[in-house]
């Protein structure tokens, strides 16, 4: 999800060599270059700065601008790797680039576990390409895991967990061949087909408490009907989700096969 983090320190030790009129180095180039040198040996702050200087001279580097961010994002000054990975939207051809900027800023900060920034950017991801799957998806496991879904003992949390239901129904939209939305949503109803035996069975118990209460003992009744109906739906739509699964899993194209090892 995050290649530009990936890739950083790779980018970074490589000689990235330009040239000026007189033909040698020019400002931008040495200072990207003693940047991409600290970076290399872990010296974030020094790389950083670096790459400030190399950005003044000249604002157009795509990826300095990502180094610098990582550079930033290592040394924990979050707000910093924030701004200089927003400076490569306007270097970014269309829409779909710019969505993976929002969602490699997600990323960033899911790593440093602040999943509410991390939500804020999968939203604007969204916002600009609302078929994107991979935002749409990490936006339902958030919601999946707030409602509960990740968690057997954890207490079902409907409005989480129907808000799950709704990003992964947008990524099945998006993705239909995808096998991932499908077996997330199953996940996440199940959690409320579960919830809503329990509403049942504590229903239940009170009608049976409320026995000689006419009037209680049919408002629990009432509740129980209720949560057979919810449960009858929720376990029509497990069902479906399950064959679905299989149909997308069988159709699912092979993987690639293993690359032969290098001969000697």
């Amino acid at each position: 999800m995050n290649a530009w983090i990936r890739g950083a320190l790779l980018i970074g030790a490589l000689a990235l060599v330009g040239t000026s009129a007189c033909g040698g180095p020019d400002v931008a180039t040495q200072h990207r270059e003693r940047g991409d040198t600290h970076l290399a040996n872990s010296e974030w702050q020094k790389a950083a700065e670096e790459y400030d200087q190399s950005l003044a001279a000249d604002p157009k580097q795509e990826k300095t601008w990502e180094k610098k961010a990582y550079a930033h994002m290592q040394a924990g000054e979050m707000d910093k790797a924030d701004a200089a990975l927003l400076k490569t939207l306007d270097l970014k051809p269309d829409a779909g680039k710019k969505a993976e900027v929002y969602r490699n800023l997600a990323g960033m900060y899911m790593q440093k576990g602040n999943n509410e920034k991390a939500e804020g950017y999968f939203l604007e991801a969204v916002k600009i390409d609302p078929k994107d799957d991979t935002s749409l998806g990490w936006l339902g496991e958030m919601y999946s895991q707030r409602g509960g879904a990740r968690d057997m003992k954890a207490p079902a949390q409907p409005d989480h967990l129907n808000k799950a239901i709704e990003y992964y129904d947008k990524m099945i939209a998006a993705k239909p061949e995808l096998p991932t939305a499908y077996l997330n949503k199953r996940i996440a109803v199940n959690k409320l087909l579960e919830n809503e035996r329990q509403q049942k069975a504590s229903a239940d118990m009170e009608a049976q408490n409320a026995a000689g209460d006419k009037d209680k003992e049919a408002e629990a009744k009432a509740k129980s009907e209720k949560h057979q109906a919810r449960m009858d739906e929720l376990k029509k739509q497990f069902d479906e989700l399950t064959q679905k699964l299989v149909e997308v899993q069988k159709n699912a194209p092979p993987p690639a096969p293993a690359a032969a090892p290098a001969k000697k």
